[in-house]
C-alpha cells in the first residue's frame, strides 16, 4: 500500500518505495511530455500499475475524524484515498527532483 503523506512514516514503508521507483522509471517520459493529457495519462498509469499489483492508496485520518469514527484516542487510522487526491500525489512524485 501507498500510504499519502509526509515524513519517515510512509517514505519509508514498502509499498511507497516501489511507488516512487515505478515513478523514477516514467520520469524522464512524463518530463519529456508536452501536454497535460499526456502527464495526466502517466500518472493514471502509475495508479494503474500499483493497483494491478494490488496495492492501495491510503491517506491518515485525523485525530477529530478517528473519534468520530469511534476507534480509540491515538489510534492510527487509514482510509482509501480518492481519486483526485491519488492522481495529484503520482502528479506530484513525478514533478519533484
Amino acid at each position: 500500500d501507498v500510504l499519502c503523506g509526509r515524513g519517515s512514516g510512509p517514505n519509508d514503508r514498502v509499498g511507497n518505495i516501489n511507488f516512487r521507483n515505478l515513478v523514477l522509471s516514467r520520469k524522464v517520459e512524463y518530463l519529456a511530455a508536452t501536454s497535460r493529457d499526456a502527464k495526466g495519462r502517466i500518472a493514471t498509469n502509475i495508479v494503474a500499475t500499483i493497483r494491478t499489483r494490488g496495492g492501495r492508496f491510503l491517506k491518515k485520518l485525523s485525530a477529530t475524524q478517528v473519534k468520530e469514527a469511534g476507534f480509540k484516542r491515538g489510534k492510527t487510522v487509514y482510509e482509501l484515498a480518492d481519486e483526485p487526491a491519488v492522481l495529484e500525489k503520482a502528479k506530484q512524485t513525478l514533478r519533484q527532483n
